[in-house]
């Protein structure tokens, strides 16, 4: 069935609406009416896209016919109501064109197109339908037009509960594939294609992540065997949005990592410049995400690290992060914060685990019986300073019993004499 074939009547009978995020006010058959609507925009936006700069635009960053084909890639008119004059036509009212988010009320009040001028992509939820677009303007633009421009918030789209490529990509997160969570759809694309069946990407449409979307992704994939890996851009504002990540991602997989990209570049861009094998390698190229966010505190403190005050304040501000985390990232992240300070392993494992009850405080644990395991392990943990391998072991089991969760591996044996220890001190 083509545009032209849909006419006013057929609007809202479409299929069930059981896994579309409508709002809790939504008129019955308004989601339903809404979605076919922007069925029929997504055909009117691809018959517009040969005649169009968008192919050669894609083609010339890596992006040929097929992977436009697959992603439905479109072109948004350049008139002011190209698309609205098109539905008016077929007959549907302003109000449903404005309530789909595909037009809007200028100043002088007549609808106007929401995208004018760019390439299209389809925005989909979990169960493909198209739920919204994100377009993107010409590279040509002038500095006052926003690079993307994604649908308003409507009945069918709220933009911080949906991932760009998610649906695209769930064939693959089935069968195993390791979600990449990137900054933009081009980043997504890149990522899906240069390592198909490997890794698959996903993008937060234009917002940071939030606690829905890895809601939503863990839907799809299975996050705690296949982990999550981040590719922000490496900027000040992509290490915040990535320490932010690894909050919201370790309650579903401890394996959480980054890809180290190159400086001031993306997928997109080493995918356009240097092609899709080379992005694959450098995909293979991680770093745990943890050691992002014990960096990024300690590097708050980086004027006064030469300093001895100024290396014991890095680690008391430090130890509740290490403390906090996931207890298969505490012993890496121990040594590594007693290696930027140049403090002996013993000092910075007495000032994480002094922090354990700060740690079951802001858990909410008051189990006396959590809290004497805590303990036990933590006297553990700072007698054993002295042991190769002892620290390590002690200090998990310690956090594990602060987090009310099953110390990692087997119980060690407390019949085993404790070697003494004493704590040095730069």
């Amino acid at each position: 069935m083509t545009g032209g074939q849909l006419g006013r009547g057929q609007v809202g009978q479409g299929r069930p609406l059981a896994l579309w995020p409508t709002e809790p006010s939504t008129p019955p058959g308004l989601a339903s009416d809404v979605a076919q609507l922007n069925e029929i925009a997504l055909r009117f936006f691809r018959s517009r896209l040969d005649n169009s700069w968008v192919p050669h635009h894609l083609e010339r960053r890596g992006f040929g016919s097929a992977i436009q084909q697959r992603w439905q890639a479109g072109y948004a008119p350049a008139g002011w109501d190209a698309l609205t004059s098109y539905l008016r036509a077929l007959r549907f009212p302003d109000q449903l064109i404005e309530t789909a988010g595909l037009a809007r009320r200028s100043q002088r009040g007549t609808l106007i197109d929401t995208f004018r001028d760019r390439a299209m992509l389809p925005i989909r939820s979990a169960d493909g339908t198209v739920a919204a677009f994100i377009g993107r303007a010409p590279a040509d633009a002038g500095p006052e037009v926003p690079k993307y421009v994604n649908s308003p918030r409507t009945c069918l789209y709220r933009k911080g509960d949906m991932l760009f490529g998610l649906w695209e990509a769930r064939q693959a997160m089935a069968a195993g594939a390791r979600p990449v969570i990137v900054e933009g759809p081009f980043d997504a694309i890149a990522m899906t294609t240069a390592c198909t069946g490997r890794w698959a990407g996903v993008a937060p449409c234009g917002t940071a992540l939030t606690a829905e979307q890895v809601r939503t992704l863990s839907q799809v994939a299975d996050l705690g065997s296949t982990g999550v890996m981040l590719a922000f851009d490496s900027d000040t504002a992509g290490r915040r949005a990535a320490i932010r990540a690894y909050h919201l991602l370790i309650p579903y997989t401890h394996e959480v990592s980054t890809m180290v990209l190159p400086a001031d570049q993306d997928p997109a861009q080493v995918f356009t410049e240097r092609g899709p094998r080379a992005l694959a390698g450098i995909a293979t190229d991680t770093h745990p995400l943890a050691d992002l966010v014990t960096d990024a505190m300690v590097d708050k403190w980086s004027r006064w690290l030469e300093y001895p005050e100024g290396q014991i304040n890095a680690l008391r501000a430090t130890a509740p992060v290490i403390a906090a985390m996931p207890v298969p990232h505490v012993a890496r992240q121990v040594a590594r914060l007693a290696h930027r300070l140049g403090l002996d392993h013993a000092t910075v494992t007495e000032a994480v685990t002094d922090v354990l009850p700060e740690v079951i405080a802001k858990s909410g644990t008051t189990s006396p019986g959590v809290r004497a395991d805590a303990n036990r392990y933590r006297a553990t943990a700072v007698a054993e300073c002295d042991v190769p391998g002892g620290p390590a072991q002690a200090l998990s089991h310690a956090l594990a019993a602060a987090q009310g969760r099953a110390p990692p591996g087997p119980e060690r044996d407390d019949r085993t004499p404790l070697p003494a220890r004493r704590i040095h001190r730069h």
